[in-house]
């Protein structure tokens, strides 16, 4: 009977302990689901005891809560990885939040950011706080800047940092001073890391060819006269001896030259003596200015190039006090500024100012000079040559001063007269070649390593000095042509022709992918056959513009003026020579069927070679 009363008491206990156990465990589950309201929190496995602090929050988890307590989100992230969060008594609210294989400092960060928050690590210790608090230190790096200018990077990352975050500079070093909170501090470098390139570089290679040509034409006379009878004027009877003296001067006023002279010492005629001397001078002159200046320039930087001089001159200010003098400059030469742009197409858009300049004349209010000068933007693929040209002043003067009457006198009236006959021309052109340089790392990432190394950055500086030679040929060819340089004006029209059609050949036969090939081609055979007549020459010219540059207005030009040969032949002699000008025809060489005119030339020259 008592056995069995032991037996019945120690069912009760277990019985007991049973419940108590099942009670505590539907608690925690009761506790778990209140948390989560009804979601669940899917996390990985525990961490080891001994993990590191940082590896702790590299561990990739998965969350999934809705309408969460947050304080209670995040004391269960703490528990489970043993993190060390210390968080502000203000912070409070609900948070849903579904996250797939994140790491935990991934997932606690969105779950601050949601929320408004801000947090800082220090020491494995995690404080979260309103933006305000005092938990959240701030701090202050220094960042050294490797391309960007302090000055451009403080305005490009003033909005990054927070509203309690400032950047200062240091302009020796170089370098920002960034207070911020850490985070923040953070995204600034990462933005920095994506501004902060080398910047590209331009090659600016230019041509700047200034020309200068003048003829010049002056006569004139002086004349030294005495009248010295010995009595009176005119052989009259007096006791005085009356003599009549004079000078009538006509001389040329050349400036600083002196031509030729020639001087009649003495001519008497019964008591009248008379000195004459007649001054002549012809010049011809020829001035060539030739710039070839190579500068590397910063994309977007203005490349400045100036040959020439610093003229100075003083300028007077008038205030209170009295009067102040200063000394300033300006300068006078031959000045280039560029400021390319590159495109990511491979073109260059290029900003080009050239000028050129000379001192006319000194004045009290300052100096007063004379430019050529152009503005313009051009787009232009890298490697190409840009050509500025048709900057082009002519000067033409003529005077003649005579004494009345008699200067109108036929034939003898020019010894009683002055002429001067002055042609001055000036003409500038302009030829700017921009390349890109590429550094090693630039090379190797556009084309690999291997590429890199066969990949050659190089200048060709043939093509600007063909184009200007091709340029300087046929304006020199065109001037003769026409009768319109300065130093042709006292040349023969035969020799003025022969020596344009030697040029026009020269280009055609030196330099046929060139722009005025065609053009200079049909003027050849337009020579041959007004000039010359010789038919057979101009139909082979005309031939061959048609064949070798057929898709260019010369082509339908020269098409017609074949035709004229064709008419002009049989009204002449009734015999027509056969060129076919239709067919495809190699290029030939010198000398085959046109005669070559080209032997000698110099086009810098007088053109008398």
């Amino acid at each position: 009977m008592k056995k069995g009363k032991n037996k019945a008491k120690a069912g009760v206990k277990y019985s007991l302990l049973f419940l108590i156990f099942t009670v505590m465990f539907s608690l925690n589950a009761f506790a778990q689901e209140g948390a989560s309201g009804d979601s669940s929190a899917a996390v990985a496995a525990d961490p080891e005891p001994d993990m590191p602090f940082e590896q702790r929050l590299d561990m990739r988890i998965s969350l999934d809560y809705k309408d969460a307590d947050l304080l209670t989100v995040l004391r269960s992230l703490s528990w489970t990885y043993k993190l060390n969060i210390v968080t502000s008594p203000d912070i409070k609210g609900k948070v849903s939040i579904s996250l797939k294989d994140v790491t935990v400092k991934e997932a606690l960060e969105a779950i601050i950011t949601v929320n408004g928050l801000a947090y800082s690590m220090r020491k494995n210790i995690i404080y979260i706080s309103q933006g305000d608090a005092e938990a959240l230190e701030l701090v202050s790096e220094v960042i050294f800047l490797k391309y960007m200018k302090a000055a451009d990077a403080q305005n490009i990352l003033r909005k990054a940092v927070s509203a309690k975050g400032d950047i200062k500079i240091d302009e020796v070093a170089n370098s920002l001073i960034i207070t911020d909170f850490p985070s923040n501090i953070r995204k600034v470098e990462i933005l920095l890391e994506k501004v902060d390139i080398p910047p590209r570089q331009v090659l600016i290679e230019a041509k700047i060819v200034d020309i200068t040509s003048s003829a010049l034409e002056a006569i004139g006379v002086t004349y030294n006269f005495e009248y010295a009878p010995g009595t009176g004027l005119f052989e009259r009877n007096t006791k005085y001896a009356e003599e009549l003296d004079g000078t009538m001067s006509l001389s040329e006023q050349s400036s600083d030259l002196t031509g030729g002279q020639f001087s009649l010492n003495t001519l008497t005629f019964k008591h009248f003596t008379l000195t004459a001397t007649l001054d002549a001078l012809a010049r011809d002159g020829k001035a060539n200015v030739l710039a070839s200046p190579s500068i590397a320039v910063l994309n977007g930087q203005e490349a400045r190039i100036i040959i020439g001089e610093r003229y100075p001159y003083k300028e007077r200010t008038q205030t209170t006090t009295g009067t102040t003098e200063t000394t300033k400059f300006v300068d006078i030469g031959t000045t280039l500024r560029v400021t390319p742009q590159i495109n990511d197409d491979g073109y260059i858009t290029m900003q080009v100012h050239p000028e050129v300049s000379s001192l006319a004349a000194a004045l009290d209010a300052g100096p007063r000079v004379t430019t050529r000068e152009a503005d313009t933007t051009v787009r232009v693929k890298a490697g190409e040559t840009l050509l500025i040209g048709g900057l082009i002043k002519q000067d033409d003067a003529s005077s003649v001063d005579k004494i009345p009457y008699l200067g109108d006198l036929p034939f003898i009236g020019y010894l009683f007269s002055r002429s001067e006959h002055e042609i001055e021309q000036k003409e500038l052109a302009v030829f700017i070649t921009p390349t890109i340089l590429y550094s090693r790392e630039e090379k190797e990432k556009e084309l690999g390593y291997e590429g890199s190394r066969r990949h050659e950055v190089f200048v060709n500086l043939n093509k600007p000095a063909k184009l200007n030679m091709v340029e300087q040929l046929y304006f020199k060819a065109r001037q003769l042509d026409r009768g319109r340089a300065p130093d042709s004006v006292r040349k023969d029209k035969k020799v003025r022709k022969d020596q344009a059609l030697g040029l026009y050949e020269h280009i055609y036969y030196g330099y046929p992918d060139s722009m005025r090939a065609p053009e200079a081609l049909l003027y050849a055979g337009k020579i041959y056959m007004y000039y010359y007549k010789k038919y057979r020459y101009a139909k082979e010219a005309f031939a061959r513009v048609i064949s070798d540059y057929p898709d260019t207005d010369q082509a339908v030009e020269a098409k017609d003026l074949y035709r004229q040969v064709e008419e002009t032949e049989k009204k002449e002699k009734g015999v027509v020579t056969r060129v076919a000008p239709f067919e495809a025809r190699p290029l030939r060489a010198i000398g085959d069927i046109m005669p070559p005119r080209m032997l000698n030339l110099n086009i810098f020259g007088n053109g008398d070679d």
